[in-house]
């Protein structure tokens, strides 16, 4: 396994400093989640190493240790793929088939490996991360779980029962019938309450906390662009950094239906995707490969997506209404609270028109009802307890690493 270092800040900082592994098991939608609590460590003068996939690692900083698993991949133009109807059992089936089986038994030597050589005194992973929970208890490592999928309905315990039991038995650790591991150590929520699934409830050992600061846009010229011109409302359009490669012509249908808006309308593709293979009518419509979503949010009227948990509460954040188009994982999931909470819609990625998805999001332009659904969420995360609310929790169990 790969190891490369940072640099440090000082003897004195290094002596006081306590080493916290973040372990990720997915792409970008599992480190950012986590990324507002390594910023809330740093500062407090602890050092930081990353676990993870290299491809996603590759753009992250600030970071004392990185440990990257794989090969960097990023393919400049890479196709859009094939879409196809989402399928929300499949979904339930891949979170025990790959999370909790083949990925998790991969994920368990190296994270064992990584703890052994880096001495950390406390794990943060995602809640899809069960290679790295299992390594963190086998290690005796304290451990924290960060939830990634918002609603909190994607993990089926009948689908995972199963491939736990084996890795558990593989390693020596004791039988869990009920699955206790994975909530008995402090969970972190970064997500409004209300959006959580009511039957799928937090547990007992979790917190909820805000966004962290948002990041400045850096003067990015698609935001200077954004903010002008005379059209009378502002439209965001992203389907991920994974599901961007899996969209078929969905960015030719969403470009065809938007352009004929009074809007402007900036549209990111991600950095495998490149712009000049989609069409674009040019005018008020803008493609760009990434521009930071916190930068664009602050200007937009609707955000048009594929419902992923960053995505949607992102745009929750600014009080923004959502135009969904979920296409697999918890995207199903997240569009079905959008609208349950009067928050947004959502529309069949694969059977809509370019004048449907236009209709549909002109009509939440002016749709009163929903921006206040939206604004409602917006003012539940603002009352939510900012990332440094935790600091107090983690420095607790890696004190009580340091004394075991």
């Amino acid at each position: 396994m790969a190891y490369r270092a940072g640099s440090t800040t000082g003897t004195e900082r290094d002596r006081a400093a306590r080493r916290v592994l973040f372990s990720f098991a997915g792409g970008l939608g599992h480190l950012a989640p986590m990324l507002p609590i390594a910023d809330v460590l740093r500062e407090a003068g602890h050092r930081l190493g990353v676990c993870g996939d290299a491809d996603v690692l590759a753009g992250t900083e600030g970071f004392d240790a990185y440990f990257p698993k794989g090969d960097t991949t990023f393919v400049s133009g890479r196709s859009t793929g094939t879409l196809v109807p989402p399928d929300l059992d499949h979904e339930y089936s891949v979170i025990g088939t790959h999370f909790a089986d083949a990925l998790a038994s991969r994920r368990f030597g190296p994270v064992r490996d990584v703890v052994d050589r880096w001495h950390p005194d406390l794990m943060v992973c995602d809640e899809m991360d069960f290679g790295a929970m299992t390594a963190a208890e086998h290690a005796a490592l304290p451990r924290v779980v960060v939830d990634v999928i918002a609603s909190g309905a994607l993990t089926r315990i009948d689908r995972i029962r199963e491939p736990l039991r084996r890795l558990r038995a593989a390693h020596g650790l004791p039988s869990d019938p009920e699955f206790s591991f994975l909530t008995q150590d402090l969970v972190i929520s970064p997500f409004p309450p209300s959006f959580r699934d009511p039957d799928f409830p937090l547990p007992a050992t979790a917190v909820s906390i805000g966004p962290g600061p948002s990041l400045a846009s850096h003067g990015h010229p698609a935001i200077d662009w954004l903010r002008g011109g005379e059209e009378s409302h502002r439209v965001y359009v992203t389907l991920g950094t994974v599901f961007n490669t899996e969209s078929g012509d969905l960015f030719g249908r969403l470009v065809g239906g938007l352009h004929r808006l009074p809007a402007r309308v900036l549209v990111t593709v991600g950095r495998d995707v490149a712009p000049a293979t989609l069409p674009s009518p040019g005018g008020n419509v803008r493609i760009e490969r990434f521009v930071p979503q916190s930068a664009v949010l602050p200007h937009v009227d609707v955000v048009v997506n594929h419902g992923g948990s960053g995505s949607v509460i992102g745009a929750l954040t600014h009080g923004v209404p959502v135009v969904a188009l979920p296409m697999g994982a918890d995207q199903e999931l997240n569009a079905r609270r959008l609208v349950a909470l009067g928050a947004g819609t959502t529309v069949d990625p694969v059977t809509a028109t370019s004048a449907e998805i236009g209709r549909i999001t002109l009509d939440t332009l002016s749709s009163g009802s929903l921006r206040r659904g939206a604004e409602r969420l917006r003012d539940e995360i603002a009352r939510l307890p900012p990332p440094a609310s935790v600091l107090p929790l983690l420095e607790d169990r890696m004190l009580r690493s340091r004394l075991r």
